[in-house]
This record gives C-alpha cells, sequence and structure tokens, in this order.
C-alpha cells in the first residue's frame, strides 16, 4: 500500500492479498473511531472503509486529481469516520465485475465505464447519442442534470454517487482517410452498444474490447483504429500507434461511481451529506480536467506530426443524417421496455444547450 498526501491506495504488489482481505472481511472495515458523530452529543460512531477499485492506472490524471484529493477530503472533513481505500489498475474486480463486485459487496466503491456491462444501463447511454456535446465540460454538466433520473431508474441496486462523462470521442487510425466511405471495412474498437450500431451504419466492423487492451490491438494489427477521446492518446499511451485523428466531436463515454447500498448506509446522514456535497463539483472539475487533457494530447499530437484531420463538410452532414433516425430507435427502445427514454433525452439536449 502506498500512501500520497495522506491519502492511502493499492499498488498492483499487494492487489493479490488484499483481494482475499477484502473477501475475508467484507467491503466494510468498522471501527469505533472514538469520535462523535457529525450530530454531536458524545455519540460514538463506527468507522466505515469503502475499498474503491478503479480501472484507471494510478497514474492517470483523474485517478491523481480527482479521485486522490476526493479520498483525502472524504477522510479530513468527516474527521476520519469515512475512509476511501482506492485500489487503481482493476485491483479488485475487473472491469465488467466491477458493478457486481459492489453490489456483492467484494468492493465497497466502483468507478467504472458503464459500457464495459453492454445492456445494463440502457439510460446512462443517452450520454453517448452522437454529436450532442462540443465540450467534457458540456458533457459533465448535462450528466449532472439526468443523475436524478438514473438513480431512480437504473441503479436501485447501489448508491449512485456520480454520474459524468469523458473527452469527447473522435477517431484514432493507424491508417490515414480522406472520407467517410473509406471507413468501409476498417475494423475499429467500439466503446459500447450505441457505437456498434453507428459502426455498423458506416460498413466499418465493430471490434469489442477493454480500453486497456487497445494499445496491443492497435500495434499488433486486430484493429485499425478506435473510435476513442483523444485523452487516451497521453492515458493510454495510443499516441505511439495512432498515425491519423479524425475530428469528430461524436460522444461522452459516461463513468459511474458507486457504492455498496448496505455499506452506504452505514455512514451516517451527516456524513453522506459531506460526502454527496464533495461530489456535487464533479461535473465541472472533470469536465475542465478532460478538456484540459484534450489540448495538452491534440498539440502533442500536432508535435509529433500526426495527422489531425477534419472530414468534408457534405460527409459530416450524410453522417448527422445517418444517426438521426438511429436516435429515434434508442429512445423507442427505452420507451418499449417502460423507462422514460424521450423524457431523459430531452432533459440532456436542453441541458446541453444551456452549457454551450
Amino acid at each position: 500500500m502506498s500512501e500520497r498526501r495522506g491519502i492511502s491506495f493499492v499498488t498492483p504488489v499487494f492487489a493479490t492479498v488484499l483481494v482475499l482481505a477484502v473477501l475475508f472481511t467484507g467491503c466494510s472495515k468498522s471501527a469505533d473511531t472514538g469520535a462523535e458523530s457529525a450530530g454531536g452529543k458524545g455519540k460514538k460512531v463506527e468507522k466505515v472503509v469503502f475499498h474503491l477499485n478503479h480501472f484507471m492506472p494510478a497514474v492517470h490524471p483523474i485517478q491523481v486529481n480527482i479521485i486522490e484529493p476526493f479520498a483525502k477530503d472524504v477522510y479530513e472533513k468527516t474527521e476520519g469516520r469515512v475512509e476511501i481505500v482506492i485500489h487503481p489498475g482493476n485491483a479488485l474486480a475487473a472491469p465488467p465485475d466491477t458493478y457486481d463486485a459492489v453490489v456483492s459487496g467484494v468492493a465497497g466503491m466502483g468507478f467504472v465505464l458503464p459500457a464495459y456491462t453492454p445492456g445494463r444501463f440502457p439510460m446512462t447511454q443517452t450520454l453517448e447519442y452522437p454529436f450532442m456535446f462540443t465540450s467534457a465540460y458540456q458533457a459533465n454538466m448535462t450528466a449532472k442534470a439526468i443523475t436524478p433520473m438514473l438513480r431512480e431508474y437504473e441503479y436501485t441496486d447501489t448508491h449512485l454517487i456520480w454520474v459524468g462523462g469523458t473527452d469527447l470521442g473522435h477517431i484514432l487510425l493507424k491508417k490515414d482517410i480522406k472520407k467517410l466511405d473509406d471507413l468501409a471495412g476498417t475494423k475499429l474498437r467500439s466503446p459500447g452498444p450505441i457505437y456498434n450500431d453507428v459502426i455498423e451504419k458506416l460498413n466499418a466492423v465493430e471490434v469489442s474490447l477493454p480500453v486497456s487492451d487497445l494499445y496491443d490491438a492497435m500495434d499488433r494489427g486486430i484493429v485499425d483504429g478506435t473510435v476513442m477521446a483523444p485523452s487516451a492518446l497521453i492515458s493510454f499511451r495510443l499516441m505511439e500507434v495512432t498515425n491519423q485523428i479524425v475530428k469528430m466531436n461524436m460522444y461522452t463515454t459516461p463513468l459511474i461511481w458507486f457504492a455498496n447500498k448496505e455499506l452506504w448506509n452505514k455512514v451516517s446522514p451527516e456524513d453522506q451529506q459531506i460526502i454527496t456535497d464533495l461530489a456535487d463539483s464533479f461535473a465541472e472539475r472533470i469536465g475542465k480536467q478532460y478538456d484540459g487533457e484534450v489540448e495538452h494530447a491534440m498539440t502533442a499530437a500536432k508535435e509529433a506530426g500526426k495527422d489531425i484531420y477534419e472530414l468534408p463538410a457534405e460527409d459530416m452532414a450524410r453522417f448527422h443524417a445517418m444517426v438521426e433516425p438511429m436516435i429515434k430507435g434508442w429512445i423507442a427502445d427505452l420507451e418499449e421496455a417502460g423507462k422514460p427514454g424521450q423524457k431523459i433525452y430531452d432533459l440532456a439536449v436542453e441541458t446541453a444547450k444551456k452549457y454551450k
């Protein structure tokens, strides 16, 4: 276990031992803190420890600039009554298993892409609908607005702390293209079910694999490219295997942060509010963080001689026209499943316009 600025996170060396420890003891470690509850009156409370599993490497900017400071703030503002121990790099569970690991108590918290569990969170996928956003800040503020509906309809077996998104998706390629039709037959890694449909519509070949496997897949020619946010050029080293960046501003990849419900309920209402208030700042902070990463990545790509390309206007207009009926179909699928697809989409569009 390592410490950085007063918080704890787990390195891969200790991952196996800690997985066994968490499984043995449960997702929480309760201890008499000797402190009064936030409400005072001399009542002693049990310390609650959340083991947070996430898929990002320990050096990722979101880990360093958002997750670690959040854990530190939670510990300090709850006066040690709540602690978050961070397990980066999927130390407790693989990305597709993270949500169920939190539900079952193997982990106390999870931070993951819902795209790793295709079809499970279709309302959350509204954030992936093509061409809704022009910045990560706009996408994150929109995610914040739809979070209450997501809590009600999709995350009933956990406590949903926060929903947000990455910087916006472009197309990163090993080869160069000049027009939309050049994508036909291209093997593209897809970020999730929505873009399986989009890639198919482009007559390209959809390949599903975790972002952690993408570098090797591009390097070995398993895929020709990916629909991906440009921050990954740096954070997942894709700059080394990318020759062309086709600018699209297509979508944001949703991110979710959630807690085991039973463990969350052991936290006092006062401390729950402290955590909620701290997470409330994520939309603006993470949005601006990702927008800054885009600027850095695109500057680095230009300096590295990568081809940063924009499709002809007529091709982009045709692409927009392609996806419009698809959006209507996705909304209809939600309505048919008894979920308010049109309502959440309208709220998303309205909020996106507000923050454009």
